[in-house]
């Protein structure tokens, strides 16, 4: 083998390297943004679930839906669980009011019709 195909062998491995190490730290950076935009996700599916099946949702009933939730990425041993119910509920309700995916009445919530 000639001694610059070897040199461009290790340059090419040498990138291809940073590429993926790169990768990963952003990956690792964002990762807790992520697994709260997940559990977010995750809480809003159980509200729609829920809306579906009865006409109204309270605050309370949305801290027992959400009780004890949790977020986990794939490959990752790193995850987000809901640990005080009422704090999580109080913001995901808030986010869904400012989507305009449920409508308050009163003190309780019902889906938002388009």
């Amino acid at each position: 083998m000639k001694p610059s195909t070897v040199i461009i062998g290790i340059i090419l491995f040498a990138i291809v390297t940073m590429i993926i190490y790169g990768w990963g730290i952003v990956k690792q950076k964002n990762q807790t943004k992520d697994l709260m935009n997940l559990l977010f996700s995750k809480g809003q599916d159980k509200i729609k679930k829920y809306l579906k099946q009865n006409e109204y949702i309270t605050i309370s009933q949305v801290e027992q839906i959400c009780d004890g939730l949790e977020a986990k990425q794939p490959f990752s041993q790193n995850r987000a669980v809901v640990k005080n119910k009422q704090d999580y509920a109080k913001k995901l309700i808030e986010y869904m009011l400012k989507t305009n995916q449920i409508e308050k009445e009163g003190s309780r919530y019902k889906w938002h019709k388009k």
